[in-house]
């Protein structure tokens, strides 16, 4: 017998199947009246919608050496001739010449498998023969089935051909079989799902005829006959046993593969937060994973839901005559093989199979793990189960541990997506073919059999007849859970509440954790019980946290976890995200006081919004105190301090203002969505002791540290160095350093810092880290861990200037995250024998050259910088790069003299990039370098140090 095809073929098809009821199924039977549409009324349970179910595909697998045991299917041209061309002939009597055999008697002899005509590749199987005793139906000739344990009919698609009512009958030891209807196909894939792009056929179910000789087709005879392109396909692979265990004696585990047949072990502890992953409190049962039965590669790769629904079963329709596992996975692989290649599907188109022992194998791929896609019935494949019964469950009842093995993959899979199988759930179909419903929302039993959604007889009637004792076995199983969870809204105002609804199995005592998504801290915990409910209000979260102040905008993760006994419930995760702004009333402004001393201090933290939840939102202003608290006296005029931003949700940026005065144009930081990015700066203290904080876009937490303050009792000046001192260069000394190893750098006496210096200015240059992390520089020996200087830009130069306290005239550089190089340049120093002293003002812009043109590569430009007195030797400036079009660049800025050596800020594309500098002018006026490409340059001051 000639081989036609070995692997599957996928191309764009549909499947016709005629509407009406199908053979086998009553006039008089119709869906349960649960199932009617339900246009005046919500269904029970929670609505597809509601559920927004979305379809992922995953990348589709590499194709493996195919196995020994791999299926092959030969496909026969079939011609079904038209009823008044066709021969009247004994059909059992063969010889090899079509004219002599239509002469011979009607003596009824059967033929041994050596008299079966040879079939070749030109020579197409035709029914042109009419039997006597059918003079209605046409007949092939018999076809050789040496190898072949499975055959099927298929024709082109959009064809109808299921009145021809094909059926079949196999040789055996010289025996025929009863005539077998092979009935049209009543398994079709949805709409717009990748099945249904790859469809090639229309086709009958698959027909096992295990180790038979030969088979026979028999068609009703009609004017016109069959169409056109129709095809015999005959389905072989060898008989092996299995290499695993039985499922008897096998522990109770899931042991899916992917797509590619390979057999991993997955075990059930995926992440609840992935929405086509769950976790299951029902143990699963043993299942023959795809690589153990023998799987071929998926022809492409099926669509996967948001959830799971439901559950459909169904049977086979096959032969209940195997009489081993090495059998059942025979057909399974015959089957699979039929629907890849006969039909043209991704896949198998069950999600699981149970055979008549109770022994469970995986049918497509990742079933046990994801929401898989199948093709098992029409316009109910998306987020439902099929689990089909192997064999023909017509008038035969499906055996106990059949129904067991059933009801255990249904409470496994529907646990984890908290269904109840005694219940209902609204379920939108597009309708499909064969389906009872056209498209519209349905109260759908959770668990159905076949003919409840399609004009089938499937799972036959003895099937049908045990499905109560499965759903009621299969809730047993699942025992306490919560039943179609959903919340009330899934986005509210500041101060708003949402509730978490639903069912519950049996009961719970349940707690209800509120985490902020960007920080992964609890923000609130509601704990409670409810007893056994069809529906209502489980828990509730009012907004707000332990404080009771209103959590901050931002996504937050509500996660419902609950026990009953000694039975842990499922959880369900949802999020609801929190919108609006925040701005309180506005302190009254004090005046700013000026010739101040410095205070070098120890980091210490005033504001960190995350364990609060008290993230700022668009347009929202926070008014931090700073005087009066954390070892800063409550006289302090002016504060140094390292504004960072953790987690912004999109691109932001960062005011910093005296509180009480006017919200100036000057950002201290920009950020990106999801980065940490600090900024430091120093900022005269306004009304109440405080400082203001305004963010732009979207929502962003905020911490604050304070490295040191100004007074007027302070006899400690600043004294700014003529060209920064590099203390640090690890690209030099050819040592990156380490994560979580601190390195001393020694400053005093070093460069032009005096040895009895009490704190410097310095510039901190994280360069081009290969991850994230950051870059702490703090007084040596002091505390690590808590605060930082730079956080990284993976691949980018990112630059921060800080005031830092010397400890014995050093400093110490601590880096966590990953090793890099770190750079550290001294602007200044303070101590008693430096005699300028700082006086605070409103930030006000010093200059902008976008109102002109911006700077290019190499260009210097000098600049006037506004709003300063003529006695001032030092200002502190914030300095923005915008609009840089080099991947990298930097600029530098300085007063007098030729450039410096060093930065004073990194930037780079697609990003805007501050950080503050101490710069001495020169006639009032600075020179600022730009090194790559162009960029514009934006400067305001936020004081000056004077004599």
């Amino acid at each position: 017998m000639p081989t036609r095809l070995l692997l599957a073929l996928a191309v764009s098809a549909a499947v016709a199947v005629p509407g009406g009821p199908l053979p086998g199924v009553a006039a008089t039977a119709a869906a349960p009246a649960a199932l009617a549409p339900s246009a005046t009324s919500t269904p029970s349970g929670v609505t597809e919608s509601a559920l927004a179910a979305g379809l992922g595909t995953a990348a589709e697998p590499p194709a493996p050496e195919p196995s020994d045991s791999a299926a092959t299917v030969d496909e026969l041209p079939l011609v079904v001739a038209p009823r008044d061309q066709a021969t009247p002939v004994d059909p059992d009597a063969v010889t090899s010449d079509r004219d002599a055999r239509a002469s011979q008697p009607l003596d009824g002899t059967p033929a041994g498998p050596e008299d079966l005509p040879p079939v070749d590749d030109d020579a197409p199987v035709v029914a042109d023969l009419v039997d006597d005793a059918a003079p209605d139906r046409v007949v092939t000739p018999p076809v050789d089935t040496a190898d072949v344990q499975t055959v099927g009919v298929t024709w082109p698609a959009g064809v109808e051909a299921a009145d021809l009512a094909p059926r079949a009958r196999s040789l055996t030891d010289g025996q025929w079989s009863p005539w077998s209807d092979l009935e049209a196909s009543d398994l079709a894939p949805d709409a717009g799902g990748v099945d249904a792009a790859h469809q090639l056929r229309g086709g009958t179910d698959a027909l096992w005829i295990g180790d038979a000789d030969a088979v026979q087709l028999s068609f009703a005879g009609t004017a016109d006959g069959g169409p056109a392109d129709m095809v015999l396909a005959l389905v072989g692979s060898p008989e092996e046993e299995p290499d695993a265990p039985t499922a008897t004696s096998a522990p109770a585990t899931w042991r899916g593969d992917d797509a590619t047949g390979g057999g991993a072990t997955v075990a059930q502890t995926a992440d609840v937060r992935t929405s086509a992953v769950a976790p299951a409190s029902v143990a699963a049962p043993r299942v023959y994973s795809r690589a153990e039965w023998g799987a071929r590669a998926q022809a492409c790769a099926p669509d996967v839901a948001r959830t799971l629904l439901a559950a459909v079963v169904h049977h086979t329709a096959g032969s209940n005559a195997y009489a081993s596992v090495a059998q059942a996975m025979q057909q399974i692989r015959n089957d699979q093989a039929y629907h890849i290649t006969g039909r043209g599907w991704c896949d198998i188109g069950y999600n699981f199979l149970v055979d008549k022992w109770g022994n469970v194998y995986e049918g497509r791929a990742n079933s046990g793990t994801q929401p898989v896609i199948g093709v098992h019935a029409g316009g109910f494949n998306t987020s439902t189960v099929g689990v089909s019964m192997l064999g023909d469950y017509s008038s035969t009842t499906p055996s106990a541990a059949t129904q067991e093995s059933v009801a255990r993959v249904i409470a496994w899979r529907l646990a984890s997506y908290h269904r109840d199988p005694m219940s209902t759930v609204g379920y939108t179909t597009q309708g499909g073919e064969n389906s009872r419903f056209g498209p519209g929302t349905i109260a759908l039993p959770v668990v159905v059999g076949h003919r409840d959604t399609a004009y089938t007889a499937c799972p036959g009637n003895g099937g049908y007849a045990v499905l109560g004792a499965i759903k009621s076995r299969a809730r047993a199983l699942i025992g306490a859970g919560f039943v179609n969870p959903a919340t009330t809204t899934t986005s509210m105002g500041i101060g708003g509440s949402v509730s978490v609804t639903g069912g519950v199995i049996t009961g719970a005592s349940w707690s209800l954790a509120v985490t902020d998504t960007r920080t992964g801290i609890i923000v609130q915990r509601v704990n409670g019980s409810s007893g056994a409910s069809g529906g209502g209000t489980i828990a509730t979260w009012d907004g707000k946290v332990p404080a009771g102040t209103a959590a901050g905008p931002g996504t937050y993760r509500l996660t419902l976890t609950g026990t009953y006994g000694a039975t842990t419930l499922v959880p369900y995760e949802t999020t609801v995200t929190v919108t609006g702004s925040q701005n309180p009333p506005t302190v009254a402004p004090v005046p700013l006081t000026g010739d101040l001393g410095f205070v070098p201090m120890t980091p210490v933290r005033v504001l960190d919004t995350r364990p609060s939840a008290g993230a700022l939102g668009p347009a929202s202003r926070v008014d931090v105190q700073v005087a009066g608290v954390a070892g800063v006296p409550a006289d302090a005029k002016a504060v140094a301090m390292t504004v960072t931003a953790v987690n912004s949700s999109t691109i932001t940026h960062v005011r910093a203002w005296p509180a009480g005065q006017a919200r100036p144009d000057a950002s201290v930081l920009n950020t990106d969505p999801g980065r940490t990015t600090a900024g430091s700066l120093v900022v005269g203290v306004g009304g109440e002791g405080k400082v203001s904080l305004w963010n732009n876009l979207g929502s962003t937490h905020l911490v604050v540290d304070v490295t040191g303050y100004y007074t007027t009792a302070s006899s400690t000046g600043y004294a700014a160095l003529g060209t920064a001192t590099r203390v640090l260069d690890t690209r030099v000394s050819g040592e990156v350093v380490q994560p979580r190893v601190r390195r001393t750098v020694q400053v005093a006496g070093v460069g032009g810092v005096p040895a009895d210096a009490t704190a410097v200015a310095v510039n901190v240059v994280s360069v081009r880290p290969g991850g994230f992390g950051y870059v702490a520089v703090v007084p040596s020996g002091a505390a690590v861990g808590t605060t930082s200087t730079v956080n990284n830009q993976p691949g980018r130069d990112t630059a921060n200037r800080a005031v830092v306290t010397l400890t014995n005239g050093g400093l110490d550089v601590y880096v966590d995250g990953v090793a890099q190089h770190v750079v550290v340049d001294v602007v200044g120093w303070y101590g008693s024998g430096a005699t300028a002293e700082f006086t605070p003002v409103a930030p006000v812009r010093a200059f902008d050259t976008r109102s002109g043109t911006p700077l290019g590569a190499g260009e210097t430009r000098s600049l006037v910088v506004s709003g300063l007195p003529a006695d001032a030797r030092s200002v502190a400036m914030n300095l923005t790069s915008t609009g840089a079009t080099s991947a990298a660049t930097y600029l530098t800025v300085w007063g007098a003299g030729g450039r410096p050596g060093t930065s004073d800020l990194n930037a780079g594309a697609g990003r805007d990039q501050a950080n503050q500098v101490y710069v001495s002018p020169a006639g009032g006026r600075v020179n600022v370098y730009n090194d790559l490409g162009s960029s514009h340059v934006v400067a305001d001051v936020f004081g000056y140090f004077a004599d």
